[in-house]
């Protein structure tokens, strides 16, 4: 039994190499067999199939999230902090998780295709979270009116960016931009979490001036 979960986590891991360079479409069974030193009939044994193999390490990647919103929606907290420490998890996620970010990126230039239901379902669940959250606040006057879709775009799009860019950014922005080399992760979710700030907080009510006659 133990060998068989060892042999089902090096499969795992091979398989998310080969994902994260070559997409769903471009990884081989072969190649990841080879990779993970096993017998391509092993794979089809442990996961039915490449696609069986995408989902799981789909889910193996994004499982947590659920809990990270269960944290962050407590009902004491201000809806706008409750989005700040989501995304601040998310960020971290994925720092922890480096693959994930660069899978999310492939599935999206290819239009979700490859995504199954319940892997669709668990990211269909952040989007309800924000939706929800924001709605609150608006109900209460605490953030103003946002289509919550541009609220998790403005979010999500230049945290997935940042971490794929780093090999980029380290081969060609030094020149331009030195301190783009050591630019440090826990500042840049500092810096979204001052732009959802920006982009959620009313503007303070303008002061009518009553002409006096």
């Amino acid at each position: 039994m133990k060998r068989s979960q060892n042999t089902k986590e090096t499969l795992l891991r091979s398989a998310t190499e080969v994902f994260v360079e070559k997409g769903f479409s471009g990884a081989r069974v072969d190649d990841i067999a080879r990779r993970a030193s096993a017998n391509k009939a092993m794979i089809y044994y442990q996961f039915g199939s490449k696609q069986g193999l995408y989902k799981a390490v789909l889910l193996r990647h994004i499982g947590g999230l659920h809990e990270e919103m269960g944290r962050a929606a407590r009902p004491e907290t201000q809806p706008l902090r409750r989005l700040t420490a989501f995304y601040g998890s998310l960020g971290r996620m994925f720092q922890e998780r480096p693959s994930l970010p660069y899978m999310m990126l492939r599935e999206i230039l290819a239009g979700g295709i490859h995504m199954d239901e319940e892997v669709a379902r668990e990211l269909q669940g952040v989007l309800a979270f924000v939706r929800a959250t924001v709605e609150e606040g608006v109900a209460h006057g605490s953030l103003r009116p946002v289509n919550p879709l541009f609220v998790h775009l403005s979010v999500i799009a230049p945290l997935i960016i940042f971490c794929v860019s780093r090999p980029f950014r380290e081969r060609l922005l030094p020149g331009a931009t030195p301190s783009s080399r050591s630019v440090d992760p826990q500042a840049f979710l500092a810096h979204l979490g001052d732009l959802l700030e920006r982009i959620l907080t009313p503007a303070p009510a303008e002061s009518v001036t009553k002409e006096v006659r």
